[in-house]
Formats: C-alpha cells, sequence, structure tokens
C-alpha cells in the first residue's frame, strides 16, 4: 500500500464530495440505501466519510466504492454500479475480529468532534477508529453511557473528518499509561485527568455499544521479521519473511532502498552480494513499529530442514487404520559433509523423504502428539548448523464400537397389510435409533458388516397369514433402521412366522433373566408377547439382540395386550409414522 500523502488525502475528499449530494436534490442522481451491521459502522463512498450508521445516499450514476468500517470488525468495500433513480439496497454485515484487548493503555476522549470520522495514526479509511460520538463521554467503562477511545500508552496522530468536509482536524496527542486525556477539536487544547477505573481492567474487548454507550480499544501494532536461511554464500539465495499483527500498511526495506510496499504478512526472495539488513515498518490505528534481520554472506555453514504438511491426522478403531498420517521431510545444507537427521540417519547434502506418521501411544484415547526432526550439519572447520521441524499428530485411538442390539415388539396384529408402516410405537423405535447409531459407526470399523433383521408371529392365526405377519415386521424394522442413516445393502431380512416361536420354558427362562419384568401376565399370555418381536443379529460378529421384554417402557402393557388395538391407538403411540423407502417394503 503507497503511502498516502496530506495533499492526496484532502483532494479524495474533496473528489469524493464532489459525487455526493444531499437526497432528493436531484432526479437524475443514483440513490442507494445501505443497511449496516452493526448499526455504528461508519460508510464510505469513493474513499470520502459519508457518515455513521446505514442510510440513504445520492451520487452521480455510474461506478462507485462503498465501503463500510467499524473498529474491531473486518471492513467491507463493494464495487457497485449504480443507475439514476433508485437502486437494489446495499446490504453490509461485518464479521467481528476475534481477541481481546490488554494494557499498558490510556483513555483518549475528543470533545467537538460530533458524528465526524476519527482517524488514528494515519488518513485512509483502514486508520477509522470510531465516529466522534463514540468517544466523547467522561464515563466509567463499566457505567452505562461510557463513550471512550482505548489506546496503547504513547504519542498517536490524531485526525478528524467531518462528513461533507466541513471541516478537519489533525495533530498529536500524547496519552500516558492509566490516564485520560481530553482533546477538544475546536480549539486543539490537551488536558490530561486520572483514569482510576484502568486499574481494575485486565481485558476489553475491540468494540462493545450498547444504547447509550460504546466502547473501542486499540491493540497495539506488533510484528517482526525474519530471514530464512540468514547465512548463506555469496550467489545463494535468501528468504525474508515477515509477520504483522494489527497493521494495516508494512514496508520492506534494505539499507535505505524501498524493495517492497508489502503484504501484512509475507515472503521476498533476495540474493545480497553482501551483508544486509532488511528492515520491516508497519503502521495502523495502534501506531507503528520497525524490525529488523540480517543476511550475512559467506557463513561457514548453512541448513534448513521443512515437514509438509506439519499437522497429520490419524484414526485406529480396534486393529485397524482408518486414517493414516503422512507427511514429506525436505532438508538442505551447504558447506557441509557431515549430515545427519535424527531419528532419520545420516543423509545427503540434500533431499527428501516420505513419513508415515504413526503416534508412540498406544492406548484408546485422543491424540496430541508432537514428533521433532532435528538436522545436524557440520564440517571440517568446527562450523555447525541445527535446525528442527515438527509435525504434529492429532486424531484417536478408538475401541470397536458397541452396537447395543435390542429385539422390538409390536402389537397383536400389527402392521397390517392395508398399513405396513403401523404399529412400531415410540420406545421400540428409540430402541432402534440406538441401535443405528451404533451400527453407523461400527460401519466405520468393518464396512462389510451386516445386520439381520428377523420377523417373528404368535401362533394365533394360521400359518400363512402369521408368515406374511412376520414379514411385514421385519420389513418394518428395516425401513425404520433406514430412515436413520442405515445403508439399504446393509440389511438382510428373514421371517419365520410362527415356525420358531420361543416355547413356554424358554420364554419362562427369559422372564426369569428380564431386569425389566412385565407384571401381572399370565404363562399363555407372556408367551403370545415374547413372539410378537423381531430379532436383529450383527454379521460376521454373530451378536444377537437381547430378546427380553421391554417391560418398563410406557407401552409395555399396550404392547402385552392379546386384543388388536385400533389403528388410532397406534398412530398415538407410535408418533409421526416414518415412510418405509420402497426398497424396504415387502412384495404384497
Amino acid at each position: 500500500m503507497k503511502p498516502h500523502h496530506q495533499g492526496y488525502f484532502y483532494g479524495l475528499v474533496f473528489a469524493g464530495l464532489v459525487l455526493l449530494v444531499a437526497e432528493g436534490s436531484f432526479a437524475k442522481d443514483a440513490k442507494v440505501q445501505i443497511h449496516v451491521k452493526p448499526s455504528q459502522a461508519y460508510v464510505y463512498v469513493d474513499g470520502a466519510p459519508f457518515g455513521a450508521g446505514g442510510r440513504r445516499i445520492s451520487v452521480a450514476p455510474g461506478k462507485h466504492s462503498i465501503g463500510v468500517y467499524n473498529y474491531g470488525f473486518k471492513p467491507q468495500v463493494q464495487e457497485v454500479s449504480l443507475n439514476e433513480g433508485n437502486n437494489e439496497n446495499l446490504n453490509f454485515t461485518l464479521v467481528a475480529v476475534p481477541g481481546s484487548v490488554a494494557g499498558p493503555w490510556g483513555r483518549l476522549q475528543l470533545e467537538g468532534a460530533s458524528l465526524a470520522a476519527v482517524y488514528l495514526n494515519g488518513k485512509t479509511p483502514e486508520y477509522f477508529v470510531a465516529h466522534g460520538d463514540e468517544i466523547n463521554n467522561s464515563g466509567n467503562l463499566f457505567a452505562c453511557c461510557a463513550q471512550q477511545l482505548i489506546v496503547p500508552a504513547g504519542t498517536h496522530l490524531v485526525t478528524v473528518v467531518y462528513p461533507h468536509a466541513k471541516k478537519t482536524w489533525s495533530g498529536s496527542v500524547d496519552v500516558p499509561a492509566n490516564k485520560r486525556v481530553v482533546l477538544n477539536v475546536n480549539n486543539g487544547k490537551q488536558k490530561v485527568r486520572d483514569w482510576p477505573e484502568s486499574a481494575g481492567i485486565n481485558s476489553v474487548e475491540r468494540f462493545t455499544a450498547g444504547t447509550a454507550s460504546a466502547s473501542v480499544a486499540i491493540p497495539p501494532v506488533s510484528g517482526g521479521i525474519t530471514a530464512e536461511a540468514a547465512q548463506i554464500n555469496c550467489g545463494d539465495s535468501a528468504n525474508v519473511a515477515w509477520r504483522t499483527s494489527e497493521a494495516v500498511e508494512t514496508t520492506i526495506s534494505a539499507d535505505a532502498e524501498t524493495l517492497k510496499q508489502a503484504e501484512l504478512n509475507g515472503n521476498l526472495a533476495v540474493q545480497p552480494k553482501k551483508s544486509t539488513s532488511y528492515q520491516l515498518q508497519a503502521s495502523g490505528p495502534g501506531g507503528s513499529i520497525k524490525s529488523s534481520a540480517t543476511v550475512d554472506v559467506n557463513t561457514v555453514v548453512q541448513s534448513s530442514i521443512e515437514v509438509s504438511p506439519a499437522e497429520v491426522k490419524y484414526r485406529r478403531i480396534g486393529d485397524k487404520v482408518l486414517v493414516q498420517g503422512s507427511s514429506n521431510l525436505e532438508w538442505k545444507a551447504s558447506n557441509a559433509n557431515s549430515i545427519m537427521i535424527d531419528p532419520v540417519g545420516t543423509v545427503v547434502p540434500s533431499g527428501t523423504q516420505a513419513l508415515e506418521i504413526t503416534p508412540k501411544q498406544n492406548t484408546n484415547g485422543s491424540v496430541d502428539e508432537v514428533q521433532t526432526y532435528t538436522l545436524t550439519a557440520k564440517n571440517d572447520c568446527g562450523g555447525s548448523n541445527t535446525q528442527t521441524a515438527s509435525v504434529h499428530v492429532t486424531g484417536s485411538i478408538e475401541p470397536i464400537p458397541d452396537v447395543p442390539l435390542a429385539s422390538v415388539f409390536f402389537p397383536t396384529g400389527y402392521p397390517t397389510a392395508r398399513d405396513p408402516g403401523a404399529g412400531l410405537v415410540q420406545s421400540q423405535q428409540e430402541a432402534l435409533a440406538r441401535a443405528s447409531e451404533g451400527f453407523k459407526r461400527y460401519l466405520e470399523y468393518d464396512p462389510e458388516a451386516k445386520l439381520t433383521v428377523v420377523g417373528h408371529a404368535d401362533k394365533r392365526d394360521a400359518t400363512e397369514s402369521n408368515q406374511s405377519l412376520s414379514e411385514r415386521r421385519a420389513y418394518r424394522v428395516k425401513g425404520y433402521l433406514i430412515s436413520m442413516g442405515v445403508p439399504a445393502d446393509r440389511i438382510d431380512t428373514v421371517a419365520y412366522g410362527d415356525t420358531q416361536n420361543l416355547d413356554e420354558s424358554a420364554v419362562t427362562s427369559l422372564h426369569d433373566q428380564n431386569p425389566n419384568k412385565l407384571e401381572n401376565k399370565t404363562t399363555q399370555d407372556l408367551v403370545w408377547a415374547y413372539n410378537r418381536r423381531v430379532d436383529i443379529a450383527l454379521n460376521p460378529k454373530g451378536e444377537h439382540s437381547a430378546q427380553f421384554y421391554p417391560g418398563n417402557v410406557p407401552e409395555a402393557d399396550f404392547l402385552s395386550s392379546n386384543n388388536r388395538p385400533r389403528n388410532k391407538e397406534i398412530v398415538t403411540l407410535a408418533g409421526e409414522k416414518t415412510k418405509l423407502p420402497t426398497d424396504s417394503a415387502p412384495n404384497q
């Protein structure tokens, strides 16, 4: 970003104001309604401040740049082409910048700025911090009506620009730590007051606003510049890398020569012919910083090592590895005749090697490990250089998922041929939902696993009718499992009708072991109730559902009734019926 001189700045303001006219002034103007969130955001048109909050503007038809700024939020700029008359509304919803601000700090209070745009340490919209009405109150930070600007302790350039360029003010203000400086922009006078509340503040958000309060906190600009391969032989290249925080402009220079109007964070390849110092200058609303890094030429030993990617995943279920992290190790060394990478061993001066990243941990639980590779390069002159690179391994080692299999029970006569989706009451749906969730997790471990759904019917009807009834029950269960996300091709169905009923002794034995017994039922009632069921098996593991009758569910007495219930009762107890997928319906 190029520096902005004062003349250029005021010229830009004037140019923007030529375009802006009062609402409804000429019919040939282009009109557009601008909506902003947060409501305190400041609107710019073609780089000129227009005012705080959403508003309707009139400009000359044509292309315009509409920007919305609010400190603590990422600005938004839309390039638009506006036609004569009314145009489609423009909506701006700014995204908050995460993080809070800590001291040392002071407080800057502006009087006489009204709704003017206030810039700190710069004169472009990127340096906008607030409008005057947000920071003109001396209230306590924790009071209902506090309006304040919290800034890093030090000297700051304050610039106030009024909408429509009615007037501007610019000057330096020294803000001591834990003091409140009151600046009157009408006469430039400054007063320093105590700010006792600062002692009780550890950190504050960048921007907060209430009905009659606003707080803007500006963190200082920070950053630095480094030279990767900072020691090179003549003719070799080096890489200068810089990182900044809270900056809006950066410049990279070397020996007083500007190399680049740089990105906020970036890299620059250099090939110096002598030892050279590279300087970073970064500025933002929170001030400016300078940092330097030197590339020395004709260094004895140079080396570098990198791992890409530096973040890998690993996942194992039981004895099966589902996600196996891998990375590439790359290294380079010069002026060295002995190069070793721990734990790889002795290596050539430059090369790559594929790494299969397996955690050292072997117990169940989350995985969070850092594996480090250390390169040591030496020569016969006593020079040496050591570099490291790390791989962060995250993931999990999990036990084989449990599939909670439970037999599902139906009321007498259901589902019917007319309504094959009826009869699966709420408690049995819940049991199937638990089984489906466990089975979907189990499929990650064994994608070839299947559920076998086996339908039964009690003996109170003809064998042929019972066969059809057991088929409907099996298909109803399959349909529900499919509706819960179980793949249809992972479900097999079998129907035995009344041919493989549990006899009286088997039912009596099951009922004695049942932790949730059904009370006050005759043995015959229990035999019939236990055989109105669908069993579920997990294959090829060979696990089978427990055939215990669910005596503790709300519908226990309803399910155990020997009378066929009315359809209204079925709908009430089943809740919203699940529609059967077409590939799960019986062919009848």
